[in-house]
């Protein structure tokens, strides 16, 4: 294959990312399943399962097989590795809490891998408040604002979600929220 044509078949590639089309998945209801945690978890939609991943937010793991996920939270927090998957717990409670009733999923289904064997999808989450997931968790010190991105196509765009984020977790990390508590270390 010669320059031109890989730059043609480069170009394609970013036209048909640049052109997902995004899903709204009314009325969808959490689904039980081991693997949930803050940030990942089993949805139910339409009659079907999905399986999301959200964006922009990072919550402390909840299985100690991710001995290198829980060492790198620990730095980031600032806590006691042992305290990782103890805060990663209270993010799933505090999940499952917010999506206790009917919530909204907006996905344009890129891949958001992980070492499941169910496809995981990207998506950003409104709870039965409207509120945005990530936000909420961030905000409470429940995660951390990091991860994959992307313009929600309701708004706000990705610079402005991680400026709004980014806020949300200097306040909670200068108010010892969550997993920035102090008595974690």
């Amino acid at each position: 294959m010669n320059n031109r044509m890989i730059s043609i078949l480069i170009a394609l590639l970013f036209a048909a990312t640049a052109q997902a089309e995004w899903t709204k998945l009314e009325n969808a209801v959490l689904q039980p399943n081991p693997s949930n945690d803050g940030d990942s978890f089993h949805v139910v939609a339409n009659g079907k399962s999905y399986f999301f991943r959200l964006y922009f937010a990072d919550c402390p793991e909840t299985q100690d097989r991710l001995k290198e996920r829980i060492d790198e939270q620990a730095l980031v927090f600032g806590m006691n590795p042992k305290n990782v998957i103890k805060m990663g717990r209270v993010a799933e409670d505090f999940t499952r809490e917010r999506l206790k009733v009917p919530f909204t999923v907006w996905t344009e289904w890129m891949d958001a891998m992980g070492d499941s064997q169910v496809q995981r999808f990207f998506a950003f989450v409104q709870d039965y408040e409207g509120q945005d997931l990530a936000q909420e968790l961030v905000g409470s010190g429940m995660a951390r604002a990091h991860g994959a991105q992307a313009d929600h196509p309701e708004g706000p765009n990705r610079k402005t979600q991680w400026d709004i984020l980014d806020r949300l977790q200097q306040k909670a990390k200068s108010q010892k929220l969550g997993c920035w508590d102090v008595k974690l270390k």
